[in-house]
């Protein structure tokens, strides 16, 4: 197993089993934490196969219902059309039979990973990337923990020259393995490679450092994601998963396990603050964004801010 495939112990649906969700649509109208930049979120797979990684740990769709249906969180399906499914969402939108056309800024994917393991073969991420080339959103963040993004490169760039896209990858920590904590779903030295290779290809880039986790070298992580991405975004599990306080990251146990492995003080806002201003020194506060005006920071909201100003 190469060393940028996960390897966690919980099951994991090999593409040929993966149940088959049927799907009418696609895009579905954000609300909530995305709803300020961006018109719909896309999902191709139901539930996620990095539950077992560090990501799905902390993941805040684990405590949807809707997408859980009470069972344990893992990857439950994939969708049926997602291609077809794509058009035809993106023609009532951009084509309608009255009125004017509506905006479409879509975030990929707020529930899912669009490159999971199964992804290469099932190749539903894909599909959908080749249908948007003639039928481009006027937004597209593809936001990911793999670096299974870079097998799709050309057909990335090429979308790019064709609407305003951003390639995100989370890169919470800079550590190889966080101690206490389950492996990452990909190596942050790799996710770090992998934005730098697609911003030398002219394609914008973000780095989420989301939530934030304890951080080994903080000037040296700085300086590699100076050199990698064209801005980062902070975030913190007490102001960034959508409840009062952070009860939804507290629920699953996660600051414990922090302070248990020794990094408590990584629990408190303090830290985000640090690192943030570290972050502006070494990139300059333009490039650096925090928590939900961050995340929102596209279309015309790109120019609303460095995103700095929550923590200040």
């Amino acid at each position: 197993m190469s060393s940028d495939t996960l390897s966690v112990d919980v099951p994991t649906p090999a593409a040929a089993s993966l149940p088959l969700v049927d799907n009418a649509s696609i895009l579905t109208p954000t609300s909530g934490f995305l709803a300020p930049g961006y018109t719909h979120t896309i999902n191709a797979y139901r539930g996620c196969a990095f539950a077992g990684a560090l990501c799905g740990t902390f993941c805040y769709a684990q405590h949807n219902r809707w997408i859980t249906g009470g069972k344990p969180w893992g990857l439950y399906g994939a969708k049926r059309r997602a291609r077809e499914a794509y058009r035809d969402d993106y023609d009532r939108i951009k084509k309608p039979r009255r009125g004017a056309p509506g905006p479409l800024r879509i975030y990929m994917s707020s529930s899912t990973d669009p490159y999971l393991p199964q992804e290469r073969t099932l190749r539903l991420t894909r599909s959908i990337l080749e249908e948007m080339i003639t039928r481009p959103p006027d937004v597209l963040v593809i936001q990911s923990h793999h670096t299974m993004v870079g097998r799709d490169i050309d057909l990335i760039a090429d979308l790019s020259s064709r609407c305003e896209l951003w390639l995100s990858l989370t890169v919470e920590t800079d550590m190889p393995r966080v101690p206490g904590l389950p492996p990452h779903a990909s190596p942050p030295a790799k996710r770090l490679s992998t934005l730098e290779t697609f911003r030398a290809r002219g394609i914008r880039t973000q780095a989420t450092l989301s939530p934030l986790l304890p951080i080994a070298d903080p000037p040296s992580f700085a300086r590699a994601l100076e050199a990698s991405c064209d801005r980062v975004i902070l975030d913190h599990h007490t102001i960034g998963d959508g409840s009062p306080g952070g009860w939804r990251t507290r629920r699953t146990g996660f600051p414990d396990r922090l302070a248990a492995a020794g990094f408590g003080e990584w629990n408190s806002l303090d830290k985000l603050k640090e690192v943030r201003d570290l972050l502006a020194q070494v990139l300059g506060d333009s490039r650096v964004l925090v928590g939900c005006e961050g995340f929102n920071a596209v279309g015309e909201r790109r120019s609303s801010g460095t995103g700095l100003s929550p923590l200040a």
